[in-house]
């Protein structure tokens, strides 16, 4: 008798168990992805946006888990179908410029011509800190102007080509042409607005690197 209810106890624990590890085996969790791709960098919609149910330890950090939480919010980058949402990634603006970098809260946005030799010889990219200097040219700016530094530490939000499209270096085994460096779009404070327009019309522009600060 003894021996039956030992076993009946052992069957009762084990069937507690795996029930115990099914459940847990069995949880699963909300997990908002992309419904199809997004290519372009926009607001996103209901129709863009799907929920996935996962096991709790395969969610990312930083996952969305309610699709109202998406809804009207910015990608940063392009997004595939079936990328989970990171709310890390999303914007509560759309993005001005394909790099996904942003404007902070009242600055502005200005691009100025240069070409590669004077932007650190070409090698400039979006995200960079410069130092933006304004050489006058001969004729056009008022006699007695010296070179001047018009921002410190400015930050680079994009680099373009002369075509007004997105830069691309070359790479090594790239063998169609590739466009030049045009413009570099930079962050100012508005205050520098007015001498910005009037330099670009009188300058030529030297970019250099700055360290972080």
């Amino acid at each position: 008798m003894i021996a039956r209810r030992s076993l009946l106890i052992l069957a009762l624990v084990a069937g507690g168990i795996a029930g115990a590890l099914y459940y847990v085996g069995a949880q699963r969790v909300p997990m908002v992805v992309a419904a199809q791709n997004i290519a372009a960098i926009r607001p996103l919609t209901a129709l863009d946006l799907e929920v996935r149910w996962i096991p709790p330890d395969a969610l990312p950090a930083g996952a969305i888990s309610s699709v109202d939480d998406a809804i009207g919010r910015v990608p940063t980058a392009p997004l595939w179908e079936g990328q989970p949402l990171l709310s890390q990634a999303l914007a509560d603006d759309a993005a001005n410029f394909h790099t996904g970098l942003t404007l902070r809260s009242g600055e502005r946005a200005v691009a100025i011509p240069v070409v590669a030799v004077s932007a650190v010889g070409g090698a400039i990219a979006p995200g960079a800190r410069v130092d933006v200097l304004a050489v006058p040219l001969i004729g056009r700016a008022p006699a007695g102007r010296t070179v001047e530094l018009l921002a410190a530490d400015a930050l680079v939000l994009d680099v373009r080509s002369e075509s007004g499209a997105p830069y691309l270096p070359r790479r090594p085994e790239a063998t169609s042409a590739v466009e030049r460096i045009g413009s570099v779009i930079i962050a100012i404070s508005p205050a520098d607005e007015i001498r910005f327009a009037d330099r670009i019309a009188t300058s030529t522009f030297v970019l250099a690197f700055s360290s972080a600060r």
